[in-house]
């Protein structure tokens, strides 16, 4: 999407928030110190990459290496070091986006495609500059595509080819969002995928992380969360006017703003947590809901987020920069190494709030430029009509990276949420899912052949 369509969906998004106002006004760039705050965040992740990726215990994690390219193409920073990272998730993408194994013994291995992680590439790939169609050898766009159900319950997910004897489908809401964003980018989403995301959207305006099993709209207002909430109002901004998103987009930044803390802050998860899980504020959260109202002209609620991040950053040190996920993380002082893959995610997510860049426009221009951001106020504050009735209560965990899935994360699928009472979002290899995996794979017997290519998520 051109920025200029995605100002002008701001624009109907805003006439449609504040009900009964019709006057629209500018968007204020981020403010100056909140620019060089994020700038300095992607700087020190520069830092902390091995040849041009970002590893988990020693390993490639390629989705959070796209999270990193991202940071570095909302603000900016290293443009040449943002090209050799392009070219080190191309030259992994084919491992990130698919596994072959031979599943029903028959000699022949058969591919198993991952929705959220060849989703992600596809986001990548148009945020920096690439031929979606030939990134990595492989034709994203069609591989996405090849991936939405054509008739059922489910018409028009973005789903996992994953058998059943190996957990089956678990896409998410997440993976449908990052699916919008990129086609928007590349040839355009179809209305059916878009009507998906808008039916996983509960009636208050937050949006759910799992879709109902059987394909029925969510009904509920204690399921959806702040992560998956902020990715759907962007990927329904970069939609345009494909049928009901500017109304679902602007129900979905209502919702943030009711969900948001005095301070600025937001703490993920569903509406109505397990009472027993701490809930915490954390960046990640923040950074993408600071984004996602950024990106919809909601720029007092914005500026609150970046904030109360940027009381999170590390201004001196070794690792000047660098965000912490909660204020609990920040004030440990020094970065322990077996919490600096923590420190990376939150960053990385975090700093998307400073630079005020929507993802769906994110390598198209440089942060703090006027042009991207969009041209109206989306702010529903204030208007008691738009505000829906929504709980910030959630539960995530500061001290822990669960092996669920969305950076920004919850579902094996996920790119960044997190599950209720988990920790930082996870973005790349899906530990746990691996190993699950493997231990069926020995189960199973011989017959069965595992290629060396791990799965990974975003």
């Amino acid at each position: 999407m051109r920025p200029r369509t995605y100002r002008a969906t701001a624009a109907a998004l805003a006439a449609t928030v504040v009900t009964g106002v019709a006057a629209v006004t500018a968007v204020a760039a981020p403010s100056p110190a909140h620019l060089a705050a994020g700038q300095n965040a992607a700087t020190w992740l520069t830092t902390q990459l091995e040849d041009g990726v970002l590893t988990n215990f020693g390993m490639p994690d390629i989705g959070l290496t796209i999270d990193a390219l991202l940071a570095l193409k909302a603000t900016g920073v290293a443009p040449a070091t943002a090209d050799t990272v392009a070219d080190r998730v191309a030259a992994n993408a084919a491992a990130f986006s698919y596994y072959e194994i031979d599943y029903d013994s028959d000699g022949d291995l058969d591919r198993i495609v991952d929705a959220g992680s060849t989703a992600k590439l596809l986001v990548a790939a148009t945020a920096a500059g690439r031929d979606p169609k030939h990134f990595g050898g492989l034709d994203l766009d069609a591989m996405t595509r090849d991936l939405v159900a054509t008739s059922g319950p489910h018409r028009g997910r973005v789903r996992d080819t994953t058998p059943e004897v190996y957990g089956g489908d678990a896409s998410n809401t997440f993976d449908q969002s990052l699916a919008v964003l990129g086609l928007s980018r590349s040839g355009g989403a179809p209305d059916d995928v878009v009507g998906y995301l808008i039916r996983q959207q509960c009636p208050a305006g937050g949006f759910r992380l799992n879709p109902d099993p059987a394909g029925a709209g969510c009904s509920s207002d204690d399921v959806p969360d702040v992560d998956s909430t902020a990715m759907a109002v962007q990927a329904l901004l970069a939609a345009g006017a494909a049928p009901g998103a500017p109304g679902a987009a602007a129900k979905g930044v209502a919702w943030l703003e009711a969900a948001q803390a005095a301070d600025g802050s937001f703490v993920n998860g569903p509406h109505k947590p397990d009472p027993s899980l701490p809930a915490v504020a954390n960046s990640n959260s923040t950074g993408l809901a600071g984004q996602a109202l950024a990106a919809a002209g909601a720029t007092a609620a914005a500026e609150k987020a970046a904030g109360w991040i940027i009381k999170l950053q590390r201004g001196g040190g070794t690792d000047q920069g660098a965000i912490a996920y909660s204020p609990d993380a920040f004030g440990t002082g020094a970065i322990d190494d077996m919490l600096r893959d923590q420190w990376r995610r939150a960053t990385a997510q975090a700093l998307l709030a400073l630079a005020q860049v929507p993802f769906g426009e994110i390598g198209e221009q440089p942060a703090g430029s006027a042009s991207a951001s969009p041209s109206a106020s989306a702010s529903p504050s204030g208007s008691a009509s738009a505000s829906p009735s929504a709980s910030a209560s959630a539960s995530a965990s500061a001290s822990t990276t669960p092996s669920t899935s969305a950076s920004v994360s919850p579902s094996p699928s996920s790119a960044a949420p997190t599950t209720p009472g988990g920790g930082l979002p996870v973005t790349g290899d899906p530990i746990l899912r691996v190993a699950v995996l493997a231990v069926a794979l020995i189960a199973a017997g011989p017959a069965l052949v595992l290629v060396a290519r791990r799965r990974r998520r975003p």
